[in-house]
C-alpha cells in the first residue's frame, strides 16, 4: 500500500482461474487513489491458480492466499475471505468482493468506493442505467431475472441487482452482519443483502458491464439455484417491514468522486 487513499481489501473466490487471476490480481495493483489487498479463497483448484497466487503471495504482501484444499461453497469462501480482512492491520475502510474469472472488472472498484460509507453496500448493478451484461444466453438471463424478482418480492431487498457478486461493503456493515451469515452457497448473496437491509443499513446500486466467463469452471449450478430459492422463502416466512435508501448513482457521477 502507498497511503494514498481509502484502504480496500478485495476478497476472491476462485476455483480453476489460472487464465485470469493472474491478471486480476496485476490489475487491482494498479488502481489508482485507493490502497488495494487482495485475499484469494481457493477451493481445491487444479489448474495451476494456486501456483500463480501462491507465487505472488511469497513477494507481495498485499496478496494472500486461504488455500482450503477442497470445494466447500461459495458462501463459506466469502464468509472466510471477509472475516480475514476483518483481521488486517491497518483495518481496511471497504471490503469489496468480486470474481475471479475477470467478469467483473476492476476498474470499477473506485466507482462503488466512491459512492460507499461505513455503514453502506454498493451493487455491481447490471440492471441500472448503464449497467450491461455479455455473453450471456437467453437461459441465463431468465434465470437471472426470476432470481432477482424473487429477491425483492421475498427478500424485500431494495435493489435491482440483488444476485450480482460484485459488491463494495463499509466495514461497520461488515463487523455487524458478518459473524451472523449461514449461507454455504449463492445464497449468500441473497443472505447478505437482506441482512443489510433488516439492520436499516444504507443498499445502493453503481452500473457495471458484466462480461461472461471463458475459461474456468462456474459455481452456479442446480443445487445453488435451489439453494437461493430456498434461502428466498425462508425469508418470506420472516419478513419485515423496514426499506433503507437506495442510493443514486447519478449523484456520484456529479462529483462525488474519489480523490
Amino acid at each position: 500500500m502507498n497511503g494514498a487513499g481509502p484502504n480496500v481489501c478485495v476478497v476472491i473466490p476462485t476455483l480453476n482461474e489460472l487464465d485470469t487471476i493472474g491478471e486480476l490480481i496485476a490489475e487491482l495493483s494498479e488502481l489508482e487513489n485507493i490502497n488495494v489487498r487482495a485475499i484469494i479463497v481457493d477451493d481445491g483448484s487444479t489448474d495451476g491458480t494456486l501456483e500463480i497466487v501462491g507465487a505472488t503471495s511469497w513477494w507481495d504482501d498485499d496478496v494472500q492466499l486461504i488455500n482450503r484444499k477442497k470445494k466447500l461453497g461459495l458462501g463459506t469462501a466469502i464468509r472466510t475471505g471477509i472475516m480475514r480482512a476483518l483481521e488486517l492491520h491497518p483495518p481496511p475502510d471497504y471490503i469489496v468482493t468480486m470474481d475471479g474469472d475477470l467478469s467483473h472488472d476492476p476498474q470499477a472498484i473506485p466507482l462503488l468506493v466512491g459512492m460507499c460509507d461505513s455503514e453502506s453496500v454498493i451493487i455491481g448493478s447490471r440492471y441500472i442505467e448503464g449497467g450491461e451484461i455479455r455473453g450471456w444466453n437467453a437461459s441465463r438471463h431468465i434465470i437471472s431475472r426470476v432470481a432477482n424478482i424473487v429477491a425483492r418480492v421475498f427478500g424485500k431487498i431494495p435493489a435491482r441487482d440483488c444476485t450480482s457478486g460484485f459488491r463494495c461493503y463499509g466495514v461497520d456493515l461488515k463487523r455487524a452482519i458478518a459473524p451472523d451469515l449461514k449461507a454455504s452457497g449463492y445464497d449468500i448473496q441473497l443472505e447478505m443483502l437482506s441482512e443489510a437491509a433488516r439492520r436499516g443499513f444504507r443498499i445502493g446500486e453503481a452500473p457495471i458491464v458484466f462480461r461472461d466467463r471463458e475459461n474456468g469452471d462456474s459455481k452456479l449450478d442446480a443445487t445453488q439455484i435451489l439453494k437461493y430459492a430456498m434461502t428466498a422463502f425462508g425469508l418470506f416466512i420472516h419478513a419485515h417491514n423496514s426499506r433503507p435508501h437506495i442510493a443514486d448513482w447519478k449523484a456520484y457521477s456529479r462529483g462525488n468522486r474519489v480523490s
